[in-house]
């Protein structure tokens, strides 16, 4: 006990020296791209105001906390994937010492703008904060995990299709961190990207729609997340 607690420390303490000799560099590079560069977190991160953010969506579903049948009301948690582009954010390694990525607070860099559409929570912005990896490239990777609150069928928009372009690489949502729920079977899941139009607006927007099929352990039926049984077994 007493030598692993020993290896612990060691760790520990490496890290900080490590942490310490990259700080200097560290702190130029800041200064580089938020000064330097003048960096706005405000500002769509493209040169051309008529481009539209090629913005990278993917999904890990994680577990499924809750299916309230009475209510309509599906809980889930998922690690939801953004990558993108931002051409003020780029450096070179070189004259930075041989720093290739960064991570950043999000509350200083620009968010594509992507909420529940239907979420049945009053705090639309409920999530935990994570930092963004961003890379020399310009290349940056915010990863976050959420929980969503919703009527059963739902999807991401509240983006203009003009200004922010989703794209996906697969129509699956990854399963490899997912948790079995001892009362949900999960038969199904995937995702689809759509463009829609509203009533309100005359633009039109994208949709992410992220649809699980699951069963109830303790019945013989099938049950999609709009409230509809599937005869299909």
């Amino acid at each position: 006990m007493i030598q692993k607690q020993m290896q612990t420390r060691l760790v520990i303490l490496l890290f900080l020296v490590t942490s310490t000799i990259g700080g200097q560099h560290e702190r130029r590079l800041l200064k580089h791209l938020f000064v330097k560069q003048q960096h706005d977190p405000l500002e769509r991160p493209t040169e051309n105001d008529s481009e539209s953010v090629s913005v990278h969506l993917a999904f890990s579903f994680i577990n499924l906390i809750d299916f309230d049948i009475k209510n309509n009301v599906l809980i889930t948690k998922f690690w939801m994937t953004q990558t993108w582009q931002d051409y003020s954010m780029t450096w070179k390694p070189q004259l930075n010492g041989n720093i290739d990525a960064i991570r950043i607070p999000t509350t200083k860099i620009w968010l594509p703008d992507i909420v529940l559409y239907n979420s049945v929570d009053e705090n639309y912005d409920n999530y935990m904060k994570t930092n963004a990896v961003v890379a020399h490239t310009g290349q940056i990777l915010y990863v976050s995990p959420r929980i969503f609150k919703s009527t059963c069928s739902f999807n991401t928009s509240s983006f203009q299709i003009v200004r922010i372009n989703i794209t996906t690489s697969t129509n699956t949502i990854d399963l490899s961190s997912y948790v079995i729920n001892n009362k949900w079977k999960l038969i199904d899941s995937y995702m689809t990207l759509n463009e829609v139009k509203y009533e309100c607006c005359p633009q039109a927007y994208l949709s992410v729609v992220l649809t699980i099929k699951i069963r109830r352990v303790l019945d013989d039926f099938p049950i999609n997340i709009n409230g509809t049984e599937n005869e299909d077994k």
